[in-house]
């Protein structure tokens, strides 16, 4: 099998239902709400997805090690998917935010298909505060020369009192 033929794993591949339940069992739970019932199966607790939506938040979706997801802000992250670009997170119950996903995901899946997969990483252009986004060190001016010190200011020279001039020497 070629590296390319491994396709970038999504919500809805990611999030199965446990081996004593059908493959299909979760085929009509969207994709965005199913990390609500595998988390319910991985920590055997009851937990709720968030009624409401909230407005004006938005989180960028990323390839991360062959896998779109999403940061909360708590620091958990959960799989998500083009397909249902929704998030909410069963860690700390931050509520239905919506995802920014790139204009094109398969190209953004295309463009990582090459590398192995612990390299496929993808980051949105515009989300600048993703924690583990590759950087690119910022240019030097003059490669190869040592930088210039900069000056150093002079102190300033106290000021002659008003109406003081040379001795012997009255202003009036």
């Amino acid at each position: 099998m070629r590296l390319q033929d491994t396709a970038v794993r999504r919500a809805q591949h990611f999030y199965a239902p446990p081996p004593g339940q059908r493959p299909d069992a979760w085929d009509l739970v969207p994709p965005a709400e199913r990390v609500w019932r595998w988390y319910e199966q991985q920590m055997q607790r009851r937990v709720t997805p968030p009624a409401g939506v909230l407005l004006g938040a938005s989180i960028y979706a990323r390839i991360n090690h062959g896998r779109w997801v999403a940061d909360c802000p708590c620091g958990s992250a959960q799989v998500v998917t083009p397909d249902d670009p929704r998030f909410a997170c069963p860690e700390c119950g931050y509520g239905w935010a919506r995802l920014e996903f790139p204009a094109s995901p398969a190209a953004a899946e295309a463009e990582v298909s090459a590398k192995a997969p612990h390299e496929r990483n993808w980051w949105h252009d515009q989300d600048h505060s993703a924690w583990d986004r590759t950087r690119q060190p910022p240019p030097e001016k003059d490669r190869g020369q040592p930088p210039e010190p900069e000056p150093v200011p002079e102190d300033p020279k106290p000021e002659e009192p008003a109406g003081a001039g040379p001795k012997g020497s009255t202003s009036r």
